[in-house]
């Protein structure tokens, strides 16, 4: 009995998302460049890359992937610092696909981690200094975005997130970093 419910619970899996991969592309791939602000400061230096298997046409499982790096100098003195954030988020991507039209929004919730690194040098009254800095963290990402085109390449027109983290800054405290992550590049769709 125990062998016939896991066979019949097979075929109806089957027999259910196999309709939906054929109008769905079973993964897609992103890449391109991103721009952020997180916890005040600008950071225009910067890629976004994630990867998505489809579930069904709205549901997929998406991995994301950005790196941002920002140089922090301070104009008419002699402190100079570097930034950078390397984050890593997991969760679900709904999309809202059409087979009318070549525009999918989507929107996603991701939950992970982020790697930060802070750096820093100066002199101050003829003593020098260097400060570094590096925490992991946890990360959340809520946001969304629209892709243009039906075949197998697309083009991610603009993705716009809300990030979150906690950043441990050089001296140990604890600092939440809100901000907005804007990417656009190319969706590759593989069937």
């Amino acid at each position: 009995m125990t062998k016939f419910l896991v066979t019949a619970a097979m075929v109806m899996c089957v027999c259910c998302v196999t309709p939906a991969f054929s109008q769905t592309p079973r993964a897609e791939i992103f890449g391109g460049y991103s721009w952020a602000r997180q916890g005040g400061v600008n950071i225009s230096n910067g890629w976004s890359g994630s990867a998505a298997g489809n579930i069904n046409r709205w549901l997929s499982v998406e991995g994301d992937l950005s790196g941002h790096y920002e140089a922090l100098d301070t104009p008419g003195t002699v402190i100079q610092g570097n930034i950078s954030y390397l984050s890593y988020r997991f969760g679900p991507k709904f999309s809202f696909r059409s087979e009318d039209s070549p525009v999918t929004p989507f929107a996603h919730f991701l939950v992970g981690g982020v790697r930060t690194k802070m750096t820093g040098s100066g002199s101050v009254l003829g003593t020098n200094f260097n400060v570094s800095q590096t925490s992991n963290d946890l990360a959340s990402l809520i946001g969304g975005g629209i892709d243009i085109g039906k075949g197998s390449i697309a083009i991610r027109a603009i993705q716009a997130d809300y990030s979150a983290f906690q950043v441990i800054d050089p001296f140990g405290v604890s600092i939440r970093a809100n901000g907005v992550r804007l990417s656009t590049g190319v969706v590759f769709r593989f069937r």
